[in-house]
């Protein structure tokens, strides 16, 4: 048997995989960061990552998906690591039947103002989402919340009957496993299990800027 570390993961990551998945019990802190096992293990792997979470709230059992099941809740904003986010949710109901809810997140006077063109946007985004969903065959419940706090939106609507959250994210530079302020807030305040999607590691100039419009910013 091999044990999960860095060093194992590092020989491995070499045979040229394109992402790594990680599901830990213990991964997440009271706070919303990650385990150091988890950053050790997260950071000698440069590829894409799928971490699948508990929060310190989410009780001692994943969920079981369906059709009768509490609902995939994804935030989505029109960055491609969002949409990449709602993609993968829409797999997992197309196998598991779980019914879907899109969130549209915005911050209000910091992302985009309150007037007719962002309220189009958000309208776009969602149009875009919809026919994504439409092409694997899953209906969805769409929503757009406009908030100071996008953790606080995206907290709100898991407190109703949502059984995971589905989050793609921009992975910031450096040594540590840090995706913003937002997926800090979920991972510390929702009530159930997180599925985060990321992207590669970049270069620093490169993240920055995709950061700046991430949903986990």
């Amino acid at each position: 048997e091999v044990q999960l570390s860095a060093e194992a993961v590092a020989k491995e990551a070499r045979k040229g995989y394109g992402m790594l998945l990680i599901g830990l019990g213990r991964g997440v802190t009271a706070k919303g960061g990650f385990s150091r096992r988890l950053n050790e293990v997260a950071g000698a792997f440069n590829g894409s990552l799928c971490l699948v979470l508990k929060p310190t709230g989410a009780g001692r059992h994943m969920p079981r998906l369906g059709p009768q099941s509490g609902r995939i809740l994804v935030p989505v904003n029109g960055t491609s690591v969002a949409r990449r986010g709602a993609e993968l949710a829409l797999a997992i109901a197309t196998v598991t039947g779980a019914p879907v809810k899109m969130l549209y997140v915005a911050r209000v006077g910091r992302d985009e103002p309150r007037d007719t063109v962002s309220h189009r946007r958000r309208e776009a985004v969602l149009k875009d989402i919809v026919a994504l969903a439409d092409r694997y065959g899953v209906e969805i419940e769409t929503a757009i919340r406009s908030r100071a706090a996008a953790a606080d939106a995206i907290a709100r609507q898991a407190g109703r009957s949502v059984a995971l959250i589905v989050m793609g994210v921009a992975r910031r530079p450096g040594d540590e496993l840090i995706f913003g302020e937002t997926t800090s807030g979920v991972l510390q305040h929702c009530p159930c299990p997180v599925l985060l999607i990321s992207d590669s590691r970049q270069p620093r100039d490169d993240e920055d800027r995709e950061a700046g419009r991430s949903i986990s910013g």
